[in-house]
């Protein structure tokens, strides 16, 4: 029996949750069933940013167990799948970095060029 939506419900929640099996990840039925067990986007999303603040891995590692039957690859998508429907692509949003000057081993790099550069 593949445990597409259990395994990827614990990736969400660090919870075992009694999701229907299925044979393919279902990441908008995910979603829906999560919602049903009280795991909103923003409940998702506050679980998220708290695993983060504690500086521990969000998604949560599923064990090997529960991923048993599932393509690491599949998983993976499905994963950014459904974190793409509950909005949660990135957790934190920040603003891009201040410009900064170069150290001298980026003024290296950047003045390493051909040597039929500049001919």
């Amino acid at each position: 029996m593949n445990r597409w939506q259990t395994a990827l419900g614990f990736a969400l929640t660090q919870l075992e949750l009694p999701l229907p099996p299925s044979e393919a990840p279902d990441p908008a039925g995910l979603v829906e069933a999560l919602a049903q067990a009280g795991w909103s986007a923003e409940r998702i999303a506050e679980h998220a940013r708290e695993v983060l603040a504690a500086e521990q891995p969000w998604p949560h590692p599923i064990p090997a167990a529960m991923r048993e039957g599932c393509g690491p690859a599949q998983l993976h998508a499905a994963v950014g799948r459904v974190r793409s429907l509950l909005d949660l692509g990135t957790v934190e949003k920040r603003p891009p970095s201040a410009p900064r000057p170069l150290n001298a081993d980026e003024r290296r790099l950047v003045a390493d060029v051909p040597p039929h550069w500049g001919q």
